[in-house]
């Protein structure tokens, strides 16, 4: 008897032991599926490294976070999927700050001409002094912001001179994006200025219609526009920056764990994209220099020093106490 009693406490034990372990072994859950889109070609390093971004969180949810990118401006313009972001219709962007100049004031003080001194110094400012209050522009704006990227400095591309000084400028026609800062640099070099489509540059140069235009080296490279040029100058009149952000609604889907791995491997993406940039700059030139184009490389500070007009076109734009909270966060990070 004592025996029979002794088994069925004992089975009793394990019993409760079983009971016990339960809680600790979680359930899966449903797999939550999200849109990712960009503006990047597939062989960009920003869309290379996002690649891997998702992998490695698809990874570490134990595929619980599913992420799809659609590349290449697939959903539409970068301004149109910035507006589908903000309404939810896509859950992640990696955006140009520039494009969502209509839905902040703020947010366009990234894009003030010869700012930055080098890279190292644009990245102090958008990681560490103005960290907080970017998160914030965003935030008022619709986004939830995660990590930085980058495009890298914007160069001039022009079929008529080498560019050397900025007389070089003067009279040039060119094509610019529907971003105040840089039509406004232009103009304050003597540039007539005119705004096109991205999707229609080639032909307007091919045409003449403009004699040149300006991108980020990758960009110049990636689009072809070298074929139809015969100059390319690294201005470095613009620092271009993009920035991964979420839906707030579709990134609160997300539980707190989840969203620390998002953040985490963004992070680590975004610092791998900047390198892939650097790095393939100047293999971008050098393959232009193989197809015809004339590199110069001349210093910025001339072209600084006749940044006058579009300052004071900027901080009437943007506000004075915007242009002087931010021209601080990147005079700490010079001093960094």
């Amino acid at each position: 008897m004592a025996r029979k009693i002794s088994m069925t406490r004992r089975a009793a034990l394990v019993a409760g032991a079983s009971i016990s372990l339960a809680p600790f072994i979680r359930p899966s859950r449903a797999a939550l599926e999200f849109r990712l889109t960009h503006p990047a070609d597939t062989s960009h390093p920003v869309h290379i490294e996002a690649e891997k971004m998702v992998q490695r969180i698809a990874d570490r949810t134990n595929g619980e976070v599913k992420i799809t990118i659609f590349p290449n401006n697939a959903l539409g313009s970068p301004v149109e999927t910035a507006q589908q972001t903000k309404l939810g219709a896509i859950d992640f962007i990696l955006l140009n700050p520039a494009n969502i100049e209509s839905m902040s004031k703020t947010i366009g003080v990234i894009n003030i001409p010869y700012q930055f001194d080098d890279y190292d110094h644009a990245h102090r400012t958008l990681d560490t002094t103005a960290r907080d209050w970017l998160a914030q522009q965003l935030k008022d704006a619709g986004f939830q912001w995660i990590a930085n990227f980058e495009w890298g400095f914007r160069a001039l591309s022009n079929s008529r001179r080498p560019v050397n000084t900025p007389d070089d400028v003067k009279g040039l026609k060119i094509r610019v994006p529907p971003e105040l800062a840089i039509k406004a640099a232009f103009e304050a070099l003597g540039a007539s200025t005119q705004t096109i489509a991205f999707q229609e540059v080639y032909l307007a140069l091919a045409n003449k219609t403009v004699d040149g235009q300006d991108n980020p080296v990758a960009t110049t490279y990636a689009a072809k526009f070298f074929e139809v040029q015969k100059y390319i100058t690294l201005t470095k009149h613009i620092y271009a920056s993009i920035m991964f952000a979420a839906n707030p609604r579709s990134w609160g889907r997300m539980t707190e764990e989840q969203r620390a791995i998002v953040t985490e491997e963004a992070t680590k993406a975004g610092s791998e994209a900047r390198k892939g940039v650097r790095e393939k700059e100047e293999w971008y030139l050098s393959e232009m220099e193989k197809a015809g184009l004339t590199i110069t490389r001349p210093p910025v500070e001339p072209f600084r020093e006749k940044m006058g007009p579009a300052y004071d076109q900027l901080k009437k734009a943007l506000g004075e106490e915007t242009w002087n909270t931010w021209t601080e966060f990147v005079k700490q990070a010079r001093a960094a």
